[in-house]
């Protein structure tokens, strides 16, 4: 089962985008994924949520919790948890705790499974940007909320999985600003990005140093949802799917 993609990503990954197909292709070959050990990784296999290198941002009585009843692989995975009724609230696991070697241009790669499905509206389920939120600046799509909250350039397009563990990777460029996104394994998106008060098209984010995994929503959800989390990782090459026997404790 599959889902319309959402408009928006802010840093986001509710929406994929509409893209050339050949140019994402392209960037395909040229980054295939290499066997390494990335140089962040986290798993959930501690069965908690690490103060050391997470803090939890939540609002109204949404929830954050490492669970072991459905995961990607291994024993635990992260539960982000929306109720319902709910407006203009999040629920993030954020980290500013990354290699320098990330800030400027990063591969990342997550596993999800999302249930039921997504609301029909502005919803994000990743970040990477500048401090602050939620007022910071953010890429997926490029969004800056501050000052006046309107310099922003976001895509449609792609299809989200629902009801199974899917592998999202993903690809940010700051020097220009460029994002590229993979489902599966298979492009499913690449473009770049323009402030719309500039026409500057390069360092709009401003470095990537904050990550957050979890949703972050615009307007009220029919019905709540969970979005899981599992194998969360970041290096400056692309990643690809885990192999399980390659997999290794989180990264200090």
């Amino acid at each position: 089962m599959r889902a319309k993609l959402l408009p928006w990503i802010g840093i986001a990954f509710a929406a994929f985008f509409e893209a050339d197909g050949n140019a994402a292709e392209t960037v395909r070959a040229k980054n295939e994924p290499v066997a390494t050990v990335p140089l962040f990784t986290e798993d959930f296999e501690s069965g908690k949520i690490d103060p050391a290198r997470w803090t939890e941002q939540v609002t109204g009585e949404n929830t954050l919790a490492v669970q072991a009843e459905r995961a990607a692989h291994g024993r635990f995975a992260l539960r982000v948890h929306c109720t319902t009724p709910t407006s203009k609230t999040w629920a993030f696991i954020a980290t500013n705790r990354v290699p320098e070697a990330l800030r400027k241009h990063h591969f990342g790669r997550a596993y999800l499974f999302i249930t039921p499905k997504l609301p029909t509206r502005h919803t994000i389920l990743l970040h990477a940007g500048t401090p602050g939120f939620p007022f910071n600046r953010f890429q997926l799509t490029y969004v800056e909320l501050k000052p006046t909250g309107d310099n922003e350039d976001y895509h449609f397009g792609g299809e989200i999985p629902l009801g199974r563990w899917f592998c999202l990777e993903w690809e940010f460029n700051d020097e220009p600003n460029r994002a590229a996104v993979w489902v599966d394994g298979q492009p499913a998106g690449d473009t770049g990005f323009v402030s719309k008060i500039t026409g500057g098209s390069t360092n709009l984010v401003g470095g990537f140093t904050d990550f957050l995994f979890g949703f972050r929503l615009w307007g009220t959800p029919s019905e709540s949802f969970d979005v899981y989390y599992d194998d969360i990782a970041l290096d400056v090459k692309r990643i690809g799917p885990i192999e399980e026997k390659a997999r290794t404790a989180p990264s200090p």
